[in-house]
């Protein structure tokens, strides 16, 4: 199995950085500014994006980190690292992002992310691609059952040994949706921050009917989970901003503009927080008599899933067992470690590179500190 790769840290992650200077400021109100921006308080986050192979999870990742290349990126080869910086104020923020390639192959990796240790900082985006409708409808229900059967596993063990994190958690989630909302008793809540993030609107065909379809069934699922939706292009800025918006959001928590809202895709796009929708918005499904539909066993969702099936017939796929879960749970054991050296490698990395970064962060802290009493001493004399 590949390495999953974690980018070496650049120059102006680790360096120390010089006090800042306002000249419009007296001496001691900027040394109070250095000082109180020294010791900053470390919030962390992690943010799993998994979903559809080609799907444009890669520039998800490269434009939340800032970048402005027009290049491609290179393919994820297994879990990848990488990681963003915001700073606010006097606290700075971190957010971890973990990218799954390989669509549902390797899906047993993403518990790496989806720890007992560090569930509570997780959001997930589930990024399907808007140019294969075929494969959407598995995909994005695989997705949206294995992080509920992960969540529920976390839970019952965090319950035994009496922690209160599973009821916070999901408290939280009720607090999203609206604890007054209509729907909540119906919802399949996990706990979980979720983002769907429909990737290529562009590649979408002229059928308003179908592309009705799409949509509505799209908003179903996201609303039954408690899912925040978007359906997007990298490619139109604006679109774009939208997701960074909605993404900053559920990240760093910066408030979301309620005007970014969009219920209606034909006057350009989608964008539903979880709790803005609900099933009379929405509306009931098509009913459809297609030959050859083929329930998954959960009642409620194949009631979207036939007319969903009947627009964008899936692909007839062969046989597989779950030996790729299997391979990749020999690989990696969420809880003992990983059993291929590259893959501990990669997570060792990590840890160093954060502890590189905490230093150099105490130096400055340290070095700030010296000049604010120096500035003191000279003060006095």
């Amino acid at each position: 199995m590949a390495a999953a790769a974690a980018p070496a840290p650049t120059a102006a992650d680790v360096a120390l950085e010089k006090p800042k200077i306002d000249p419009s400021k007296d001496l001691w109100q900027n040394i109070t500014a250095n000082v109180k921006d020294a010791g900053s308080e470390q919030v962390d986050q992690n943010v799993l994006i998994v979903g559809s192979r080609g799907s444009g999870k890669s520039t998800l990742v490269s434009r939340m980190l800032g970048s402005s290349s027009s290049a491609a990126p290179k393919p994820t080869t297994a879990l990848e690292y990488s990681y963003g910086k915001r700073e606010e104020r006097n606290t700075t923020q971190i957010a971890h992002f973990w990218e799954l390639a390989q669509g549902n192959e390797l899906a047993a990796l993403s518990d790496v992310v989806l720890s007992p240790e560090a569930i509570h900082t997780v959001v997930v985006c589930i990024v399907l691609d808007c140019g294969d409708l075929t494969s959407m409808w598995d995909t994005l229900t695989y997705w949206l059952k294995r992080i509920d059967r992960r969540l529920q596993d976390i839970f019952a063990r965090m319950k035994a040994k009496n922690s209160s994190t599973p009821d916070k958690m999901l408290q939280r989630h009720r607090r999203r949706i609206g604890e007054d909302h209509p729907d909540l008793a119906a919802l399949r809540l996990t706990g979980l921050p979720v983002v769907i993030i429909a990737s290529r609107m562009d590649m979408l065909k002229e059928d308003t009917m179908k592309t009705k379809t799409l949509m509505r069934s799209l908003r179903y699922v996201a609303h039954v989970y408690g899912a925040s939706l978007i359906v997007t292009s990298a490619q139109q800025e604006r679109e774009a901003s939208k997701l960074r918006a909605l993404l900053n959001h559920h990240i760093f928590g910066v408030p979301f503009e309620q005007r970014l809202t969009q219920m209606d895709y034909e006057k350009g796009g989608l964008l539903v927080p979880c709790g803005k929708d609900s099933f009379s918005d929405i509306g009931i499904p098509t009913p459809t008599s297609a030959p050859g539909f083929k329930p998954s066993g959960d009642a409620e969702l194949d009631k979207w899933k036939a007319p969903f099936d009947e627009a964008f017939p899936p692909k007839v796929v062969k046989e597989r067992s779950h030996i790729d879960d299997e391979f990749v749970a020999l690989l990696f054991d969420a809880d003992k470690g990983a059993a291929e050296p590259a893959v501990d490698a990669m997570l060792k990395q990590k840890e160093e590179e954060l502890e590189l970064y905490r230093k150099s962060a105490a130096k400055k802290s340290a070095q700030l500190a010296s000049a604010s009493e120096n500035a003191t001493t000279t003060a006095q004399s």
